[in-house]
């Protein structure tokens, strides 16, 4: 009786312990499907559809750039992507060294490069060649056909063609590889012009390859990118360009010119020219002058790739807005506006210059480019022959603290509360890379104990603006007294060339 009873409690022990267990399993279990499905339920989810399912990107087209008149500046057409597989190589059991040696043949690609490329057989993409025209792609095809190679692919892409090759290159920029602007109004209005890029989504097997017949396929197309008309005039633009490049032999200019044309009546620019020049087509290299200095000048590949990338950014460097300068004579127009709007000169004033005078302040006297002066004059006659000593006396007339003020009121500083700040300022045109000017603090520039500042101001010495800079405020000196914010993109254009609201 005593032993019955004994196995039953020993029974109802092990079920104690065995439910006991199976629970334990359930909850273990329980919290391992909550883990997966729950909590990293989507990390999972998104796993499986990369593995199932496979994107090829559909190319966007970059919109068209135009002059005012609609001359196409810059303009994309559709070339290819070559790329090999080499996971399809390795699988299909393909000739890796015949595809290298035929796509090497044909695209000009170093035959190491795109056979080390095959090799990686975790890899499903391998670019071997971009931006390939159609002629070129063609032949690829045509390899790929004869050899029956699955792991060779192409897929379609865009090129930015420049037909003025390069003709206002500083203004329209260009873009990299993969489309993105990188300089000018290209870089400016990416987002613009580049548009978004759609997709083709596939199913695949197990091995990753395309799964024939299925019935998924996702497809997104691109949307295009709006075009830009710019305020440039192509006729304008060609023709300062051509004289621009003949001044600079003709006087043997070392460092390059700028020169700008402006609507004065919108601050719209009519031409924008920088030497040296480059072609956008071609935006890498660089002339073949720069280059034999360059490999004159190098000890090294190192100190000769240092060389090249210093001469690149110098020549695509916009001159016109991004290098400051002392503006000289070019900034009496300037003086001269201030003085007769604040009526301190007249049609009827007269100067005298015994070719230098003394300043407040200046430890030596101040001398014009004329020796021994140009003696009694009007004040048109002071105007016409650029006398520094008469601007002098004009800029004394209308005095420090106002001419601070024009200084700001025609765009050349920004005034701060700090007094003692040296003060700078920048047009804000439409265009990326613009420097500011360089001008001096209030407190230095106002000291009624030291005049100097003041008198080399009113000839253009001692101070530094861009050339963007100077013409705006010029703009303004005969257009009414309006300083615009000088500006290339007119309007922007849809795919059909309207104007987009």
């Amino acid at each position: 009786m005593i032993q019955v009873q004994s196995s039953r409690r020993m029974k109802i022990k092990m079920n104690i312990v065995l439910a006991l267990l199976v629970l334990v399993g359930f909850g273990v279990l329980i919290g391992r499907l909550y883990q997966l499905q729950l909590v990293d339920g989507e990390m999972y989810q998104a796993k499986a559809l990369k593995q199932q399912l496979r994107p090829t990107a559909i190319s966007a087209q970059r919109g068209t750039i135009y002059d005012r008149n609609g001359v196409v500046l810059a303009m994309s057409a559709g070339v290819d992507t070559v790329y090999i597989s080499p996971a399809e190589i390795e699988r299909y059991d393909e000739d890796k060294e015949a595809i290298a040696r035929g796509l090497s043949e044909i695209l000009g690609v170093d035959y190491e490069t795109i056979l080390k490329k095959a090799g990686n057989t975790n890899s499903w993409y391998e670019v071997v060649a971009r931006k390939v025209e159609e002629d070129v792609a063609e032949q690829v095809r045509q390899f790929k056909s004869d050899g029956g190679y699955v792991g060779i692919k192409i897929e379609s892409d865009t090129k930015r063609y420049y037909p003025n090759g390069s003709m206002a290159a500083h203004v329209i920029g260009f873009v990299g590889l993969d489309n993105t602007g990188l300089g000018g109004i290209e870089s400016r209005y990416d987002s613009v012009l580049s548009g978004e890029s759609g997709y083709v989504m596939r199913s695949t097997t197990a091995a990753g390859t395309d799964m024939l017949y299925s019935s998924y396929e996702d497809y997104v197309d691109a949307r295009d990118g709006d075009s830009i008309s710019l305020t440039i005039d192509a006729v304008i633009q060609n023709y300062v360009e051509k004289h621009l490049t003949q001044a600079v032999e003709d006087y043997d200019i070392q460092n390059g010119a700028a020169a700008i044309c402006m609507e004065v009546d919108t601050g719209a620019i009519l031409s924008m020219a920088s030497l040296g020049n480059f072609d956008l087509n071609d935006y890498q290299t660089i002339s073949a002058e720069a280059e034999a200095e360059i490999r004159a000048a190098a000890q090294s590949d190192e100190e000769y790739n240092e060389l090249y990338s210093l001469a690149q950014q110098l020549q695509w460097r916009n001159k016109a807005i991004s290098d400051t300068y002392e503006p000289g004579s070019t900034f009496k127009i300037i003086t001269l506006a201030m003085a007769l709007e604040e009526g301190v000169v007249s049609e009827n004033s007269s100067f005298y210059c015994g070719g230098s005078m003394n300043v407040l302040g200046r430890g030596s006297p101040l001398k014009c480019w004329k020796y021994g002066g140009h003696g009694s004059q009007s004040l048109t006659q002071a105007v016409q022959h650029s006398c520094n000593v008469a601007f002098v006396n004009i800029g004394q007339l209308v005095g420090e603290e106002k001419f601070y003020e024009y200084a700001e009121g025609f765009g050349f500083i920004d005034r701060t509360q700090d007094t003692s700040q040296q003060l700078t300022a920048k047009t804000g045109i439409d265009l990326g890379g613009e420097s500011g000017s360089i001008w001096w603090s209030e407190d230095v520039f106002c000291n009624p104990e030291n005049l100097s500042q003041l008198a080399a101001a009113s000839f253009g010495q001692t101070f530094n603006v861009t050339p963007l800079e100077l013409i705006t405020a010029q703009a303004a000196c005969i257009n009414g007294g309006y300083l615009y914010t000088p500006y290339l993109v007119d309007k922007e254009l849809d795919s059909d060339g309207s104007v987009p609201f």
